[in-house]
């Protein structure tokens, strides 16, 4: 499989969202809240972004504290963290304005990238933390995680209201996945067998990358030619994500 991004609809609206917020009026509203189900690509997406603009990418943990958090966040600055928080913190203020300083000169976006925010929305001194950097220097801080990011954040009005985009993944459509395909596809693959993966995903990138996957593997033993569902009848297609048991490709 081509390891090439490719951007869907999803994608689209991530990039907008990015966009608008640079357009923004009120400074202090850097927030960008990134939600929805599991396998719909936000994680991905946002690795792609943090790498294509040299952003900082961070994941939170179960028991991320603001300590933890500034010690990640300062090894991705490159800076030996200090000891306290206090002096974390301020080392890692004076970090991220140069960095943000080279950007604008440079012309291109930098924002710091928190990946399973789930695991911190209840863990108000976290984002408190991140809502001080925030404000002190107008850094966008993009917040990817499930469902729930957008009601739990309603608990914490001053930072709910820095929140200037959200974002929501959506299940993708046939169109996205024949993109998908195109450009991840080593093989070439017909349109009943995209639309049947389309169908069996339910529109979820990481069951359509699985389904890819299987479709080269079957393709390679048939050289030059366009895989379709009478082709595939019987092979494993992808797996059930409530079972776990092999979804398998049926011919009509």
């Amino acid at each position: 499989m081509r390891t090439r991004f490719v951007r869907t609809a999803n994608t689209l609206r991530f990039l907008g969202a990015i966009e608008a917020l640079q357009k923004r009026g009120a400074g202090e509203a850097c927030l960008v809240v990134v939600d929805g189900e599991p396998g719909l690509g936000k994680s991905h997406t946002a690795q792609w972004w943090a790498l294509t603009t040299g952003s900082l990418l961070l994941r939170a943990k179960a028991k991320t504290t603001p300590p933890w958090l500034m010690r990640e966040l300062l090894g991705e600055l490159g800076v030996q963290p200090e000891h306290s928080f206090e002096r974390m913190f301020r080392q890692a203020i004076d970090a991220l304005a140069a960095r943000s300083e080279a950007a604008q000169r440079d012309g291109v976006d930098f924002a710091i990238v928190l990946d399973e925010v789930d695991h911190v929305i209840r863990q108000r001194q976290v984002l408190e933390t991140l809502r001080d950097i925030s404000d002190m220097l107008e850094i966008p801080i993009v917040l990817v995680g499930m469902g729930r990011v957008r009601h739990g954040l309603t608990r914490y009005p001053q930072i709910a209201s820095r929140v200037a985009q959200y974002v929501q993944f959506e299940n993708a459509p046939v169109e996205d996945v024949r993109a998908l395909v195109d450009g991840l596809s080593e093989v070439p693959v017909a349109d009943n067998l995209v639309e049947l993966v389309h169908s069996l995903a339910k529109g979820r990138m990481r069951e359509v990358l699985e389904a890819i996957a299987a479709i080269e593997r079957f393709g390679r033993r048939r050289a030059g030619e366009t895989i379709d569902v009478a082709a595939m009848a019987g092979e494993a297609l992808m797996n059930d994500r409530a079972t776990g048991r092999p979804m398998l490709v049926r011919a009509a």
